[in-house]
């Protein structure tokens, strides 16, 4: 079944624009703090790996068209700021429809609620667009992000997978 087109998504503060690769340019210096990568691995960006890894995403989906990749730049309403992004990996698993979600906020934009405020709006459109389980991981020490994935309301579950706690929410029966 194909996906619905991406489109821009609006919360009470943010405006969540679906990526493109010239939005590249611009995360660069959202994405520059090492900070962000002590729970995630990794390390900042360049340009030209940003160029690269957004041409692939922008793409929508997996080269065998089994996972939908859904990816937006998120910004403030007001300013048109870019503040970080969310995304979420869709695929339908034995029968239901399972969205992996993540979300990342710059160093100087945490603490505002900004994950939590995005992400519900994502997670608010997928549901309309058939998803019924959503999915987070979250690495055990990242006290924010598990408050992200609560607040969400996912629950934690006992299952790990490379380091980090699968979180869940049912959003329709499967």
């Amino acid at each position: 079944m194909p996906w619905p087109e991406i489109v821009p998504l609006r919360s009470r503060r943010l405006l969540l624009d679906p990526l493109t690769v010239d939005a590249a340019e611009e995360m660069v210096p959202v994405l520059s703090d090492p900070a962000l990568y002590a729970y995630t691995g990794g390390q900042t960006p360049t340009l030209e790996q940003l160029r690269a890894q957004y041409a692939m995403q922008v793409t929508g989906q997996s080269r065998d068209g089994t996972q939908w990749w859904l990816n937006w730049v998120v910004r403030w309403q007001h300013s048109q700021e870019p503040a970080g992004y969310v995304q979420a990996t869709v695929e339908d698993a034995d029968g239901v429809r399972v969205a992996e979600i993540a979300w990342v906020v710059s160093v100087p934009h945490q603490r505002q609620g900004i994950a939590t405020e995005a992400s519900e709006a994502m997670v608010e459109w997928l549901a309309s667009c058939g998803v019924q389980l959503v999915v987070a991981h979250v690495h055990p020490d990242h006290d924010a992000s598990a408050g992200v994935a609560r607040r969400l309301g996912l629950h934690r579950t006992e299952r790990w997978e490379d380091g980090e706690v699968r979180w869940e929410r049912a959003l329709r029966d499967a």
